[in-house]
């Protein structure tokens, strides 16, 4: 079958036998990482880390691609059996790719099959067929593994299994020994203490195979020559086993010619006698004790504990997680759970000290040489000589090492055992080097238990008493253990205190760190200790990226705001990812934890000016707006004027892609919109709040696929923003914006608002502009007036909605571009459907709204064309066309799904619920409802989710569901009531509206454009 060689230069072994080298050291490597964990998922980022020292370039993703490809090419262009493709060797999953071959077709890992084949036949009594296994197995080495290999991941492995080959010929040697051979073997064994002069089971076996050739005097002279190799380049004496064979032979003991010399590598150790006739030291038992609140992670500890006693050889598991989130306290519970399975004892140390600073693995190692009850005097001076004998004195021990706190990779490895049977257990920041069993990285726990560990701490009653107020501070909290603790501790102390008072205090973002804090338990603290190994860049760089409100940001935004190129930036983004600082759940996007993010905004309060912050927004104001415009020009028929005249950028903005690419990237950023155009209006800045009003200008572009009642909040404070800090036009502008944006809200109130603002924009560019003033001036009156006309709609003020698109539709002609006469027509379309005084027959509207769609469709003017058709539609609906309705508004879903546009897809379906109901086809009108419904909801628009309501309602009592048509009914009442309530109130109330118009009269197309 196929193979893959790796002791020695690395092979490609076809079906056919032909044999060779797989490409350069760069494939190669990648190829050894897949083949060492043949039939396992090696991911992505775990081959980046094999191929470089360093920090890997930002180009590494796309490398370890290349490199695969061309390892596919090798092995198709070598291995021509004729049957199934063989690159097929290679399979790809969404994280990184997988080796499809058996371990038998592995060399190092059929090595190591072999030398547990012989280990078995030996503990069965078969000395010989264990020689066998292991003859076979060392047969297989051609030269160094991984030969010629560079990188971090070739030297780990090359280093694992070189270690593998020598206790291989050792336990051969001893076997031998065991079968009797003794002179024979003497040249064998001084061959192997050549190669490995520091092996004291290897000096034993020249002893032993010396004395029972009966060269008695020769083997106590290979005692010496070990003792002072020992002494002279390690700086340690002999240890146990070796002196007591040395006093054996001096006594001369006859039992030594038959006893076997090999040492079972499964059996109980003897190494740890320290002089003769001294008592055992007990095994060691340092665990810490588990913490008596510890909650949830079932699943983590599962994962565990299946990891350090499965029956795997140098059993290795990693914790990772940021600082707070309880990698120490799942460590410990882990390592009770499996403390039965290590009965040699266990260590534990913590490799941070109580400063923060990182511990000296050398004073590690003497506490735990200590406790495996080693003298002072005995200990060696040099680290690596300590590590040696630390791994001689666990080399026939089962025992479980924990290391909590490591900082990195050269800080653990010294104080990794080198034993078969023992198991380490590490938790750190982050550890990405490091080869593991299994990697567990941590985060927040689940709502549940995040409640569960607050009423552990604070009090079960408190869980009873308040429970939606708990649940609400431990979303505060960041789910996060630590904070969990502290807030819960400060529960307990302050009897007193409510939880919706706690509650209070953390919700303000200044005080929230300050609040998570009792005595010396503070979650402030722990996020200092991270930032404190920052390089100065880097600490600027968390800061900076702390003051736009970001929910989310790329390597390019990043290097926007922190005005550095995109490697730099993406360098260090890494790096704040690998100190726990940021998170990551792509490739390339990156976001702060909530309580990181508090932390670091209070440090960027407090570390840059008032002009450097400002600074900060408007560069990420500058990004923004790039990427609107841009996803405005990928994807809207008016991209050209509607963009013309917009604030001069700096950024190159991200890569938004084409139509459907750009929408679900403005779906993505929308919330990052919201926050930073309100920042960008608090912050006083010129160029920010100018920037800002044109995002907020361009955004409703793509009302049908987000939903803009999110952008209100900050269209409103962009207006005196806009006043306070820059020209008419800039001001003129955010009045329609913000009259865009406040006319999805509604309700009276908002839309007496919108109304506001948008005779605002008439004022100030009056009422008509030519083409040739400038396309914003022109543009913005021509959809003021379309919109005042929608908004007049609303209120049911048909006169006055008719004469504004009539403007409109005037107005438009001045250009003439047919198609922007056509999109005011379809406003003055609508209003002529909803008039019970309509001036033109439905049939006659229905006809002209087909010579739009021929004009739409030439156009390629979907969101036109999909409004059109639905005002077609209505005009059959209304005229009694029920079936006929149907059947288009079944059309105009169908547009709307292709194409995204879920806000003309709730709309279209309550309509259609209301069309079926009509025919008569009540079960697919309450079907049509309740999707109108679950489209309604994220909108946020009450008039929507109202008309939805009421559909679904209508629908079910049709069905004779008269319980639930109640309660939606009901639900379409409250809403309606709120929508006209703020109508009843002074000088905001409606003129010429009458009651019920609101509900009478829904909104019609959501923006002129």
């Amino acid at each position: 079958m196929t193979r893959i060689r790796l002791l020695g230069p690395v092979q490609f072994v076809s079906a056919q036998g032909t044999a060779s080298r797989p490409g350069a050291p760069g494939p190669q490597t990648v190829l050894a990482a897949l083949a060492l964990r043949a039939g396992s998922l090696v991911t992505v980022d775990e081959l980046i880390d094999r191929l470089y020292h360093d920090d890997p370039p930002s180009s590494a993703r796309r490398v370890v691609v290349n490199y695969v490809h061309r390892l596919r090419t090798h092995i198709d262009r070598v291995d021509t059996d004729g049957g199934a493709r063989p690159s097929s060797l290679i399979g790809t999953t969404a994280d990184g790719y997988v080796l499809r071959l058996p371990e038998e077709g592995v060399d190092a890992l059929r090595f190591g099959l072999l030398t547990a084949r012989a280990r078995r036949r030996a503990r069965d009594g078969d000395p010989s067929a264990a020689v066998a296994c292991l003859e076979e197995a060392l047969g297989m080495w051609r030269g160094p593994a991984l030969a010629g290999l560079p990188g971090p991941g070739a030297e780990d492995q090359r280093r694992a299994l070189t270690e593998q080959r020598a206790s291989a010929m050792e336990h051969r040697l001893e076997l031998l020994l065991e079968c009797g051979h003794s002179a024979e073997l003497v040249p064998d064994i001084l061959r192997a203490l050549e190669a490995y002069p520091y092996r004291e089971r290897l000096h034993g076996a020249l002893m032993l195979a010396l004395y029972r050739s009966g060269r008695g005097a020769e083997a106590l002279l290979a005692y010496d020559h070990a003792r002072r190799v020992l002494a002279d380049e390690l700086g340690i004496d002999a240890g146990p086993a070796l002196r007591a064979l040395h006093a054996a032979i001096l006594a001369e003991d006859r039992a030594l010619l038959t006893a076997p010399a090999a040492v079972d590598e499964e059996a109980p150790a003897r190494a740890d006698l320290v002089r003769a006739g001294d008592q055992d030291p007990p095994p060691p038992a340092q665990l810490p004790p588990m913490p008596c609140d510890f909650t949830g992670r079932h699943d983590q500890i599962a994962a565990l504990v299946s990891a350090l006693t499965g029956g795997g050889e140098h059993a290795a598991a990693v914790i990772t997680g940021m600082g707070g989130v309880g990698k120490t306290a799942l460590a410990l519970r882990t390592a009770h759970a499996v403390a039965g399975s290590y009965p040699d004892g266990q260590l534990y140390a913590n490799l941070r000290g109580p400063d923060g600073t990182p511990c000296d693995p050398a004073g590690i190692l003497t506490s735990f040489l200590t406790a495996l009850g080693i003298p002072h005097e005995r200990f060696p001076a040099s680290l690596v000589d300590r590590t040696a004998l630390f791994r001689t004195l666990l080399s026939q021990r089962a025992v479980l090492v924990v290391l909590d706190n490591a900082t990195s990779v050269a800080q653990v490895e010294p104080l990794l055992p080198g034993a078969a049977r023992c198991a380490v257990l590490i938790t750190a920041r982050a550890l990405a080097a490091m080869p593991a069993t299994l990697t567990v990285p941590l985060v927040g726990l689940g709502p549940d238990d995040a409640v569960e560990l607050i009423g552990k701490v604070a009090g079960m009653r408190r869980l009873a008493e308040e429970p939606d107020a708990v649940a609400a501070l431990a979303a505060a909290c960041g789910h996060l253990p630590l904070a969990l603790r502290a807030a819960g501790a400060r529960l307990a102390t302050r009897p007193a205190w409510t939880v919706a008072a706690l509650l209070a205090r953390v919700s303000d973002q200044a005080r929230l760190l300050g609040e998570l804090r009792v005595g010396e338990l503070t979650v402030e603290a722990v996020f200092e200790l991270s930032t404190s190994q920052l390089t100065p860049r880097q600490a600027s760089a968390f800061t900076a990226l702390s003051v736009p409100h970001c929910a989310e940001f790329d390597v390019r935004g990043a290097a926007a705001v922190l005005d550095l190129p995109e490697r730099e930036s993406e360098a260090v983004l890494e790096a704040l990812v690998d100190a726990v600082l940021l998170e990551t759940h792509a490739p390339g996007l990156y976001h702060f934890h909530d309580l990181v993010g508090a932390y670091a905004r209070a440090k960027a309060r407090a570390e840059l000016t008032e002009g450097e912050r400002r600074e900060v927004v408007r560069r990420a104001a500058d990004y923004l707006c790039a990427g609107v415009v841009a996803a405005v020009r990928a994807s809207q028929p008016l991209a050209g004027p509607l963009t013309a005249e917009i604030h001069p950028r700096r950024s190159a903005g991200p890569e938004v892609g084409d139509g459907y690419e750009a929408m679900a990237w403005m779906r993505r950023v929308m919330p990052t919109v919201a926050a930073v155009v309100e920042q960008a209006a608090a912050c006083g800045d010129p160029d920010a709040v100018a920037l800002a009003v044109d995002i907020v200008t361009l955004v409703p572009c793509f009302e049908e696929i987000v939903p803009l009642g999110q952008l209100a909040q900050a269209a409103t404070a962009l207006v005196p923003a806009a006043l306070a800090h820059c020209g008419g036009d800039i001001a003129g502008t955010a009045h329609y914006a913000a009259g865009v944006i406040l006319k999805t809200h509604s309700a009276p109130a908002s839309l007496h608002r919108s109304r506001a603002h948008l005779l605002q924009v008439l004022e100030t560019f009056e009422d008509a502009p030519a083409p040739g003033d400038g396309h914003r001036p022109f543009l913005l009156v021509l959809f003021t007036l379309a919109m005042l006309a929608e908004l007049e709609l609303q209120f049911g003020n048909f006169a006055a909605a008719r004469g504004f698109a009539e403007r409109s539709v005037a107005l438009a002609a001045v250009s003439g571009d047919r198609e922007l006469v056509a999109r005011r027509r379809t406003v003055l379309l609508r209003i002529e459907v909803e008039d019970p005084d309509r001036r033109t027959a439905l049939d006659r509207i229905g006809s002209r709204c087909r010579e739009l769609m021929d004009v739409f469709t030439r156009g390629e003017d979907e969101k036109w064309l999909i409004r059109v058709m639905m005002t077609e539609a209505d005009s059959l609906l209304r005229g009694g066309g029920h079936a006929a309705a149907a059947r288009l508004y079944r059309r105009v879903l169908e547009r709307a799904r292709d194409r995204g546009h879920a806000r003309n897809e709730a709309e279209c379906l309550f309509r259609l619920s209301e069309a079926l109901l009509a025919t008569g086809d009540t079960q697919g009108a309450v079907d049509a409802a309740r999707d109108a419904l679950a489209g309604a909801q994220p909108t946020g628009e009450p008039l929507l989710m109202a008309r939805s309501h009421e559909a679904l309602g209508r629908a079910l009592r049709a069905v004779r569901e008269e319980s639930a048509a109640d309660d939606h009914l009901a639900r379409a009442e409250e809403l309606y009531r709120g929508l006209r309530r703020p109508a009843e109130s002074g000088a905001d109330a409606m003129a010429g509206s009458r009651p019920g118009a609101v509900r009478q009269h829904p909104d019609g197309p959501r923006s002129p454009r």
